[in-house]
């Protein structure tokens, strides 16, 4: 297994406001995305990357109101083995810059129009590789962020 057990600050910044989910609070007013649209039917995945969920749950959640199909999910530090459940997973840099692996899983079985990769850290800081293995799933893959 992969040592993914960092409890260090990356040498990336973080761009966006830190009010989601693990920090604690009881409304975001986060703007993700707020310039992002969608035609009804259109297929996204909306992946957020590590413990940055909130704010792209909630462009996720706006996106299907306004008529897309949307699937959610995140990125993750933790190794888990593929088989059963566990269909298929990408592995990459983080994009923190701490080092380590992260993961992505059961993306490569999905049919999708769009990927929207949201971070809070700089768009430069996302290992090419998974944008690359993100544009063998959909035709077009973006990063959403707050630069």
């Amino acid at each position: 297994m992969p040592s993914v057990n960092v409890t260090a600050r990356g040498s990336v910044e973080i761009t966006g406001p830190q009010d989601w989910g693990r920090l604690g609070v009881q409304n975001s007013h986060s703007r993700l995305g707020a310039e992002l649209s969608t035609r009804a039917g259109e297929k996204i995945l909306v992946l957020g990357s590590s413990e940055f969920i909130w704010p792209p749950f909630l462009l996720a959640e706006r996106l299907q109101q306004d008529g897309a199909d949307v699937l959610f999910s995140t990125t993750t530090r933790s190794p888990v083995s593929t088989g059963l459940a566990i269909e298929s997973a990408l592995t990459f840099g983080d994009n923190y810059g701490l080092g380590i692996p992260n993961f992505a899983y059961n993306l490569k079985q999905q049919t999708v129009d769009r990927i929207l990769l949201c971070c809070e850290t700089p768009a430069s800081s996302i290992d090419p590789s998974l944008i690359d293995d993100l544009s063998k799933i959909a035709a077009q893959v973006e990063i959403v962020s707050y630069e």
